[in-house]
């Protein structure tokens, strides 16, 4: 059985907390999303780094999912990406710096550069080819590298789209995480690809660890198992604190509401208990589903 020493916590969501604290976060679809608070809010984007930290969060990531080239060229921004990742970067590391966690003990946060998609998250048809996507990759994972501890190739829909992130990532010398997101029903990734074949997109890189992000949590229930048995590297999670809604649907609408706090907590347990060691939260998740989960997990691994 785990000990609480052995699970580190992520922090949570960014954009959809920042829109519940009122800033201005446009639908991802079609927008910047929660780089727009990096010009807009950027008190709040440093102050909700912090509130994770206090809440218990060993990482936090960096603000810069949504500042790549095509996503910027949406607002005619792309001459603003070194300028905006490391906007994002800097009010992470002065979180970082600047925060005591609530419970008295030592902050020890690390912090997490995000390599997310490169255009619209979700969509495997905007993906694009290996070349193209580790050029773009390379040019962020050089600016957060002198500021970040870890990589964090995230909401990833492809083996291949992944292989890039993680090989962009990896030459920086940092330590290289890979998340993918996964189909509805959770028997494979977005794209259609399984556990096993993400996997081994990533059999000759120096990734440490692989989790699943941005997914129902029952979905997380059906692909866990598989991806604990076909590899040796740390296992977690971040997932969105939903079920799955019926086949059929668009699956980034889920038309159940989030899970509170103790809830996702709860089934969070269970993911811990089938061998994750790394746990957060993903879109809707808070700060305070954050405290619950370092709370509950002393309680139930001390």
């Amino acid at each position: 059985m785990a000990k609480a020493s052995d699970v580190l916590i992520l922090d949570g969501a960014m954009g959809t907390e920042l829109r519940a604290r009122g800033v201005r976060v446009p639908d991802y679809k079609s927008s910047i999303w929660s780089a727009l608070a990096l010009i807009e809010a950027p008190d709040e984007v440093r102050r909700l780094h912090a509130d994770y930290i206090e809440a218990g969060a060993d990482i936090i990531t960096v603000n810069n999912y949504a500042v790549t080239r095509k996503l910027l060229a949406r607002e005619g921004m792309e001459d603003r990406l070194s300028e905006l990742t490391l906007a994002a970067a800097k009010l992470a590391c002065q979180a970082r710096d600047k925060t005591a966690r609530a419970d008295g003990t030592k902050n020890k946060a690390r912090i997490a550069g995000s390599l997310g998609p490169l255009d619209t998250t979700y969509r495997v048809d905007l993906v694009g080819g290996f070349d193209e996507n580790l050029t773009a990759y390379r040019e962020v994972a050089a600016l957060l590298a002198p500021h970040v501890d870890i990589f964090i190739c995230e909401t990833m829909t492809t083996a291949q789209e992944a292989r890039a992130a993680a090989t962009a990532a990896a030459e920086t010398g940092k330590t290289v995480w890979v998340s993918w997101t996964l189909a509805p029903q959770g028997d494979v990734l977005r794209g259609g690809e399984t556990s096993a074949q993400a996997l081994n997109a990533l059999a000759d890189l120096p990734v440490e660890a692989v989790l699943f992000n941005c997914s129902a949590g029952d979905a997380v229930d059906n692909a866990l198992p598989d991806l604990i048995a076909a590899t040796n590297m740390k296992v977690g999670v971040y997932a969105n604190p939903v079920h799955s809604e019926p086949p059929g649907g668009e699956p980034e609408i889920v038309p159940t509401a989030p899970l509170d706090p103790d809830d996702y907590a709860q089934m969070a347990l269970a993911w811990i208990r089938r061998g994750a060691s790394l746990i957060g939260g993903c879109c809707d998740t808070s700060p305070a589903h954050i405290a619950r989960l370092r709370s509950l997990i002393a309680e139930e691994f001390a």
